[in-house]
């Protein structure tokens, strides 16, 4: 069995801002808990929240003391890591698709689908595209991946974006005024990863020169990376 994967801080359901995404969100709450049993996928864009969800459920599985692991496929891996995985009373499969066309992933994935059924035990996946549109050469597997619930995820924008910004803000003890956001949001990308890949900078830069985050100070750090680049 792998090692299990170190969970980020920020990765759990009270940053998720749920907006479009609430019944995915409640169903991958439940499947954590223990409540739900089965398969359910996800699906979406770069930034829809796919892998944050991923590792809030195996988060939450661990604080109700459930058996529970995340594990990326776009990692390098051997297929055979998968064996004995069927214990896991969660098991959450993010990038699962990035193995579509490898028949010895395919084989491995689809047995231990089997595996964690007849266990009664859940399982989270995560794909760019829905499973029938995957690139599986397995036609069984996409269709266990489909057998349960599938979710388009939507990516946060407007105000959902905004309060998701606070949260993860508020997580590394941030102080983010309104105004920062404003700013941010003229002058950057308007996805959620690229902004907390900014916040994260930001984070650091502030703790670094012992600054609050006002506007002249994230201009100063927004510069220095560009004239990096």
């Amino acid at each position: 069995m792998p090692l299990p994967v170190q969970l980020p801080a920020a990765a759990d359901f009270d940053t998720f801002v749920a907006g479009r995404n609430a019944e995915a969100v409640a169903l991958v709450r439940a499947l954590a808990e223990g409540e739900e049993t089965g398969v359910v996928c996800l699906h979406g864009v770069a930034g829809s929240g796919r892998t944050h969800l991923l590792q809030a459920a195996v988060r939450c599985a661990h604080q109700a003391g459930r058996s529970a692991m995340y594990l990326d496929l776009a990692s390098p891996l051997e297929s055979s890591l998968l064996e004995g995985l069927e214990a896991l009373q969660l098991l959450a499969l993010d990038r699962a698709d990035r193995r579509a066309g490898d028949s010895g992933w395919e084989r491995s994935l689809f047995d231990l689908f089997n595996r964690l059924r007849e266990q009664g035990h859940g399982l989270l996946v995560a794909l760019d595209r829905p499973p029938a549109e995957a690139g599986f050469g397995l036609p069984d597997l996409a269709t266990r991946l489909g057998w349960g619930p599938v979710y388009a995820l939507q990516p946060p924008g407007g105000e959902t974006l905004v309060e998701a910004l606070r949260r993860h803000a508020r997580v590394r003890g941030l102080g983010l005024p309104q105004e920062v956001i404003e700013y941010l949001l003229r002058r950057e990308r308007r996805d959620l990863a690229s902004l907390l890949a900014l916040l994260d900078r930001l984070d650091r830069a502030a703790l670094a020169a012992q600054r609050r985050l006002t506007i002249p100070f994230v201009r100063e750090v927004l510069a220095v990376g560009r004239n990096r680049d």
